[in-house]
C-alpha cells in the first residue's frame, strides 16, 4: 500500500470529534469543540458553503434522508433539515455529550449514547423517547447494530461491551473488552466484529449466540485508538490514533499495516480523533489538529 496527501482543508478553530460522509450528496459533514458543523464537497475537496453554529461542542453526528443529527456536548441533539437549512427540533434526553447517534435500518428508532452512561432510544417518526436504559456508570462510547441477529453492541469508556436485544433491550451479556475504555467498532464480516479502545489495541471477536469470542489481539498503535473505519469495499480499514498516526490495514494481512504519519511539515501534529473513507481510494482523518486531512490510498 502507498499513500499521497491529497488536500488539506481548514475551517474549524478547535479539535475535531466527529465525520459523516455522505455518499448520496457528496458531502462530508465536520463537528468540532469550536461549536460548529462544517459542511464540505467530498468530490471536489472544497468547503460547500453551508455550516451550522451551535451553542456547545460538536461531538457526534448522523444523516438520515434529509435530515441531519448533531450531538452536542451539552447533552442535547440538534435536527437540521438541510433543505430548508432549519433546525426543526431540538431534543435534551442526557446531561453529558452525546457520543453517538445511529439508527435501525428495518425498525422507526434512533439511538443516542450519552456521557451519562445512558441509551435513549428515540421514536424517529415524532422523535420522543421510548426507552431511556442506564447501562454503565461511564460514559457510552460506541454502538452497532446486528439487525440480522436481532442484537445491539454497546461499548463503553468501562472497557465492557454489552449484548442487547432489540424487542424489549434487555442485557444480555456483558464483556470486559479493552482496558480503559471502547472507543469503537466495526463489523469485519458477518458474526465477526473489530473493536479498539484505550489500550491501544484492534481486538477481534467472533460472536457466538449471545457470547463474544476474542480471535486475536494486535497492539495496533502506542496510545488509545479513538476510531476505526472500513472502506466501502471492505477491502481496508483505517484507525486513528491519539498517537498522532493513521494506520491503515488489510483485513488478510493484519501484520504489516500502512504507516501515516508526519513527515516534515505534512500529518498530523496531535491526535488522531476519526477517521473516515471517502471513496476506497480516499481517506479522510482529523483531530485535534484542527485541520482535515485527504489522503490518497493505492494498493501498488
Amino acid at each position: 500500500m502507498n499513500t499521497e496527501l491529497k488536500k488539506v482543508l481548514k475551517g474549524h478553530a478547535a479539535s475535531v470529534y466527529c465525520l459523516f460522509v455522505d455518499e448520496i450528496s457528496s458531502r462530508l459533514f465536520s463537528g468540532s469543540s469550536d461549536q460548529m458543523v462544517g459542511s464540505w464537497n467530498s468530490e471536489q475537496l472544497i468547503p460547500d458553503g453551508f455550516s451550522i453554529k451551535l451553542d456547545a461542542p460538536v461531538f457526534s453526528l448522523h444523516k438520515s434522508g434529509n435530515l441531519l443529527f448533531v450531538g452536542q456536548g451539552s447533552g442535547g441533539v440538534h435536527i437540521v433539515n438541510l433543505l430548508t437549512k432549519k433546525e426543526i427540533r431540538h431534543l435534551k434526553y442526557h446531561s453529558r455529550p452525546v457520543f453517538e447517534i445511529i439508527s435501525h435500518p428495518g425498525k422507526p428508532f434512533l439511538y443516542f449514547l450519552g456521557g451519562d452512561g445512558i441509551l435513549s432510544i428515540v421514536d424517529s417518526s415524532d422523535y420522543s423517547l421510548r426507552w431511556s436504559l442506564p447501562l454503565s456508570d461511564d460514559k457510552l462510547r460506541t454502538a452497532s447494530l446486528d439487525a440480522e441477529r436481532e442484537k445491539l453492541l454497546v461499548g463503553s469508556s468501562d472497557g465492557y461491551i454489552r449484548i442487547l436485544e432489540t424487542a424489549y433491550y434487555n442485557v444480555l451479556n456483558e464483556i470486559k473488552a479493552h482496558e480503559g475504555g471502547v472507543y469503537d467498532m466495526a463489523w469485519l464480516s458477518e458474526a465477526k466484529l473489530i473493536t479498539v479502545g484505550r489500550d491501544g489495541h484492534i481486538r477481534i471477536w467472533d460472536l457466538e449466540a449471545d457470547q463474544m469470542i476474542e480471535r486475536e489481539a494486535i497492539p495496533a498503535h502506542n496510545f488509545a485508538i479513538y476510531s476505526i473505519d472500513f472502506s466501502p469495499s471492505g477491502s481496508f480499514f483505517a484507525t486513528g490514533s491519539r498517537d498522532k498516526t493513521v494506520k491503515v490495514w488489510n483485513p488478510e494481512d493484519l501484520k504489516n499495516p500502512l504507516r501515516i504519519a508526519r513527515r516534515g511539515p505534512l500529518g498530523h501534529t496531535h491526535s488522531v480523533n476519526v477517521v473516515r473513507w471517502v471513496s476506497d481510494d480516499l481517506l479522510v482523518s482529523a483531530g485535534d489538529d484542527r485541520d482535515l486531512y485527504f489522503w490518497s490510498i493505492s494498493n501498488s
